[in-house]
């Protein structure tokens, strides 16, 4: 099963509170940024992390159902953070269930198609 795991969880895993979960296992570039970004050795922790997981770049199909979910979201005054809500449309164009302790937020998100993946 193809599993998208969100930044929280790769943390969590670093630190040893969950462990991977089996699957074919991917994360969104944002995840990937959200990771490395304050650490001294990034250039070494991307490349493990390019070594374990599958990365997903932010493709046209992402732009655009990150873009109309915006849009809706605005209207309705129910904004999320700008890579959260790149991270859920990279799960919804790839139907890749999303791996997160974050549910609160991408709660929001399930209206537009996404779908947690349960087994955390």
């Amino acid at each position: 099963m193809k599993i998208l795991l969100d930044t929280d969880v790769l943390i969590d895993i670093e630190k040893g509170v969950s462990e991977l979960p089996e699957g074919d296992l991917y994360i969104s570039i944002i995840s990937l940024y959200e990771f490395i970004r304050g650490r001294s050795d990034y250039i070494e922790v991307k490349d493990v992390l390019e070594d374990l997981f599958t990365i997903i770049p932010i493709d046209n199909n992402v732009l655009i159902k990150a873009t109309e979910i915006w849009r809706k979201l605005k209207k309705q005054g129910d904004l999320i953070d700008d890579r959260d809500l790149l991270i859920g449309a990279t799960a919804i164009s790839n139907k890749i269930p999303l791996l997160t302790k974050n549910t609160e937020h991408f709660k929001r998100l399930l209206n537009f198609g996404l779908n947690f993946y349960e087994n955390i």
